[in-house]
């Protein structure tokens, strides 16, 4: 029992100790930081005591300065005063020399007052930036101090709360208590997720990928609150750049997206083209008043029936160009062309005959036979000469050279003997081409060069695009590149304006499918090429190519005369009128508007409806030199930088009057939509054709001649 006794006392002892070493060590801490903190008071006092001298010192020295100054300047004006009366040049001299030496003396105190003021104000300088960093220093510390406060605060509320980090609110110093919105993966019903956020259930959520700042700007000014997560399925309103990023799947009815299923009929190259085939279901109009005929290159009969259109084109061209000749009076090239024109007007007289005439015919013929398209393509490439050219341009391009590529002129000569030869002849094409004005409505979009634009599928942003006309060529392209193209007929007599070629780019919004409802902004914008158009050289694409992306990698992207390579309307309207005294919104808008239609009616059974999508589309046109408007293609998610200021100001228009469309309109009926103007309703909802378990082969018999 006294061993336990005497164990708890020397424990007792050992504690008692402990604690007095631990007050001691407090005392002596005290001490020490009351001995650094009066250290500090001397020092600044002593800090003070200097820079108060220093002043008086600087004070003393102005006064002192400015006595003598004042002193020496009355000096000098009292001896000037008493010059003497007898002027001799003895005294003269002596006078001069005495003033120019007080000159002197002058400019020299002046100079050292100079230097002495620009000391002081360099000292002063001096001292006020080293204030500045004194107060940015101070700032600091108290930034730093208020961060590690709200850090210990932090623990705190976790230790007592059991509370992770995610669920502590971020204050801010502002008038508002702002909330920074966290991610949670893990949630995936938005009420959830408002509550976690401790958001109010009347507050409503956006994603947005992809960029459109403006957008999110707009959203914002509503009141709404964004979900920094992009694979979250807790929003109301989910914006982005591709189609895939959005899971139909998991959507609820009342969330809202910007992108339709299965829009990519309307949206590739190549589902445009077979789509655009749908319309006269819909709507009796024909494609080919306002759609280049376009095929598909990778479908086996598709690209049959291209090369059959590349031939009856080129016949047709070479038929143009004869008459060029024949307008110009030059019996030398009506002569070389003469042969081709002869076999390209049979082929042009064929396809002209009716169907019961190709019926009535006993030997049935091809559209071009071979012997027919042997002569018709003499001008073009065999598939040998292109081989010798693309080793030619490979060899080239090895040694970076560059190949000036010279014309040839012809001298023009008059002989009418020879033109009164071709007169009947010439005739006839006369004739056959008039026919080809009446039946096909394309006949101003062929030239002489038939020329035609090879695009790739899965591309955008005119990337792989490249012009050609000969059939050789873009079989050896289409083949050796591989992967998915379209050919598309290149509009050969565009609308020229500055000598460049432009296109039209406009803004198009679905808000329904079925009924079809289509919103046109009234303001479009065009894209120039930054070099002059020129149809004989097809390997310059800064002359055929109008995308931005394109031609801002030009080397006179920055040298042309139209900034940033671009127009509003408004300028496109003013030279239309004064150029050409066309009014473009009578002639060029209703044309564009239309088109619009017509491109989603196609499409409009294939299109996956959903109420709460959107879409908005970026429709580019062309306008050839018949003020005809031409639809190129349709893009999804279209660009929305600023590229130029003509791109920065009607983007930023854009995106605000989108959100009154899509999220203002539904609210209230009677709200402005901005510049969106609603150009199309459909009156009835259209039922989707089935198709799967249909029998669509065609079955009959050959008809047979009845004999008498």
């Amino acid at each position: 029992m006294d061993f336990l006794v005497s164990i708890y006392n020397a424990r007792r002892l050992t504690a008692i100790q402990k604690r007095l070493s631990y007050k001691e060590l407090s005392n002596k801490l005290k001490q020490n930081l009351k001995d650094i903190i009066q250290q500090l008071r001397d020092k600044k006092v002593k800090e003070q005591e200097t820079k108060d001298a220093q002043i008086k010192r600087k004070h003393d020295i102005e006064k002192k300065l400015k006595s003598r100054y004042n002193r020496e300047e009355g000096q000098i004006i009292a001896k000037q005063v008493s010059l003497p009366s007898i002027n001799t040049p003895e005294s003269n001299k002596r006078d001069s020399s005495q003033i120019e030496r007080k000159i002197k003396i002058q400019d020299k105190q002046l100079k050292q007052q100079f230097t002495y003021f620009s000391y002081i104000e360099n000292i002063k300088a001096k001292q006020v930036q080293e204030k500045q960093k004194k107060d940015e220093l101070i700032q600091r510390q108290e930034q730093i101090k208020q961060q590690l406060k709200q850090k210990v605060l932090s623990e705190l509320q976790e230790m007592a709360q059991f509370k992770t980090k995610d669920d502590l609110i971020d204050e801010q110093e502002s008038d508002d208590e702002k909330i920074k919105i966290r991610k949670y993966p893990f949630i995936t019903d938005l009420k959830a997720w408002k509550k976690k956020q401790r958001l109010d259930d009347s507050i409503k959520v956006f994603i947005i990928s992809g960029g459109y700042p403006d957008i999110v700007k707009a959203l914002q000014q509503r009141g709404w609150v964004r979900n920094p997560d992009s694979g979250s399925p807790c929003f109301d309103l989910k914006m982005t750049l591709h189609n895939s990023e959005v899971d139909y799947n998991s959507l609820q009815d009342f969330q809202m997206v910007n992108h339709f299923a299965r829009v990519i009929c309307l949206t590739t190259k190549v589902g445009l083209c077979k789509s655009i085939n749908n319309l006269i279901w819909f709507h009796n109009v024909d494609k080919n008043t306002f759609f280049p005929r376009g095929f598909d290159l990778t479908d086996e009969e598709d690209f049959e029936n291209f090369k059959l259109e590349f031939k009856r084109t080129k016949a047709e061209a070479l038929l143009k160009m004869y008459i060029h000749f024949y307008k110009q009076k030059d019996p030398i090239l009506l002569e070389k062309i003469k042969d081709q024109a002869e076999v390209a007007l049979k082929v042009c007289q064929r396809q002209l005959l009716d169907i019961n005439d190709l019926i009535d015919q006993k030997n049935q013929q091809e559209a071009v036979t071979s012997q027919e398209w042997e002569i018709l393509s003499m001008n073009d490439q065999s598939v040998e000469a292109l081989a010798k050219k693309k080793h030619a341009q490979w060899f080239n391009k090895r040694l970076k050279k560059k190949v000036n590529k010279k014309k040839k002129k012809q001298q023009k000569q008059d002989e009418e003997e020879q033109l009164l030869n071709t007169d009947e002849f010439t005739n006839q094409v006369i004739d056959i081409l008039k026919k080809y004005k009446e039946k096909f409505p394309q006949y101003y979009l062929n030239g002489h060069e038939n020329i035609w634009i090879i695009k790739p599928a899965g591309l955008s942003r005119g990337r792989g695009i490249t012009c050609l006309n000969s059939l050789d060529q873009i079989e050896d392209y289409v083949i050796s590149k591989g992967a998915q193209w379209v050919a598309q007929k290149y509009i050969e007599k565009p609308l020229i304006v500055m000598g460049k070629k432009m296109d039209i780019r406009q803004w198009v919004l679905v808000t329904d499918w079925n009924p079809l409802t289509v919103w046109v902004y009234e303001e479009c914008y065009l894209r120039f090429s930054a070099e002059e158009y020129d149809p004989k050289n097809l390997d310059n694409k800064m002359a055929h190519l109008t995308n931005n992306s394109i031609q801002k990698k030009g080397e006179n992207f920055y040298k042309s005369d139209i900034e940033g390579n671009m127009w509003t309307q408004q300028q496109f309207t003013e030279y239309l009128s004064s150029q050409h005294n066309v009014e473009f919104v009578d002639i060029i808008r209703p044309q564009i508007e239309q088109i619009a239609v017509w491109a989603l009616l196609s499409v409009q059974d294939q299109v996956e409806q959903r109420s709460n999508s959107h879409e908005l589309f970026g429709y580019d046109y062309m306008v050839d030199d018949k003020f005809k408007v031409w639809l190129i293609e349709v893009n999804s998610s279209p660009d929305f930088s600023y590229s130029t200021h003509v791109t920065e100001r009607l983007v930023k228009e854009v995106s605000e009057d989108l959100i009154k469309v899509i999220i203002d309109k539904p609210q209230d009926k009677k709200c402005s939509t901005g510049k969106f103007k609603r150009v199309y309703k459909g009156k009835s909802v259209v039922d989707k054709t089935p198709t799967v378990g249909l029998n669509l082969c065609l079955e009959g018999k050959q008809m047979k001649r009845v004999k008498g």
